[in-house]
């Protein structure tokens, strides 16, 4: 495992929470190692899969591996997902010697991890980052719309579908408990996304106090491009597909954080999206009370 000097950080999130964005500032920092999305890879495809969705959502996951694979792009950092399991991800990815970084920093999604608490990595403070639920869903319903659809209906926001059991925001308060009472991160940091869009500085500061990371104004800001995507291991078939169905694309083009947008009006969304808003509220706002406030 790691020197006890090398800082070790996975942050946990929801889909469409300013992740990747937050996890192309924290490439920024010096001689840092970054991973993206390794459970989630596992838990949509591979021999170790948790996504058991109804046959329209799976010929639809078939045809996005299509896609990406046929993406051809010069990616050497990441693994196969179609053969990559939770053990190779803890102990080939996670838990690997990176001896020359002084800070892996790891981001992931809450259900990636959900069944498979036992595989948690050794060695990592724990974060979390969550987003109000009446901005978070429209999102990720407008990002489902860039996948393949192979039923030609329209996009509808279903458990039994792309989304976890809990929607993302139970899964997310089911690990933050378990940590706690299991003593791996006894307090482990909430970050709102509203409060590091509107003061960045603040936020970051106190992420990097609490587990360990030289804080730097790197963070602030940086280059448009995604150059650094191209050091980060991630799974190839979320980094091709990408290329194939731009879901990542505004937050690789990102230069800084920008202020937060005004929550949509309740009345033009749409039913489905109503109905995850309510049913991902109660957790939400479980974890909001426990968040980490900016300093005045």
């Amino acid at each position: 495992m790691a020197e006890n000097c090398q800082a070790r950080v996975m942050l946990w999130c929801i889909p469409r929470s300013i992740s990747t964005a937050f996890t192309k500032c924290m490439s920024h920092l010096d001689d840092v190692q970054i991973i993206s999305e390794p459970y989630a890879s596992v838990y949509f495809c591979g021999p170790d899969r948790q996504l058991f969705a109804k046959d329209e959502i799976n010929k639809d996951n078939d045809s996005f591996h299509e896609l990406a694979n046929a993406v051809e792009m010069d990616y050497q950092a990441g693994w196969k997902s179609d053969t990559a399991t939770y053990k190779f991800i803890t102990e080939d990815v996670l838990e690997r010697e990176y001896p020359d970084k002084k800070v892996v920093f790891a981001r992931d999604m809450s259900f990636g991890i959900t069944g498979k608490i036992d595989m948690l990595p050794k060695g990592y403070r724990h974060a979390f980052l969550i987003r109000n639920p009446t901005k978070l869903f429209p999102s990720w319903k407008k990002m489902l719309k860039k996948f393949p659809n192979k039923s030609g209906k329209e996009v509808n926001f279903d458990t039994s579908g792309w989304l976890p059991a809990k929607y993302g925001f139970g899964e997310s308060l089911e690990l933050y408990e378990h940590l706690v009472s299991s003593g791996i991160e006894k307090n482990p940091v909430i970050i709102d996304a509203d409060d590091l869009l509107a003061n960045p500085k603040s936020i970051l500061k106190q992420l990097c106090e609490r587990t360990g990371i030289e804080y730097t104004d790197k963070l602030l800001s940086w280059d448009g491009n995604d150059g650094v995507v191209q050091t980060w291991k991630s799974s190839t078939m979320l980094i091709k597909g990408n290329k194939a169905c731009d879901y990542y694309q505004n937050a690789f083009s990102s230069t800084s954080f920008s202020t937060p947008k005004p929550e949509p009006n309740r009345a033009e969304l749409d039913d489905d999206v109503n109905a995850c808003i309510d049913a991902a509220q109660p957790y939400y706002n479980k974890m909001y009370a426990l968040r980490v406030k900016p300093e005045q």
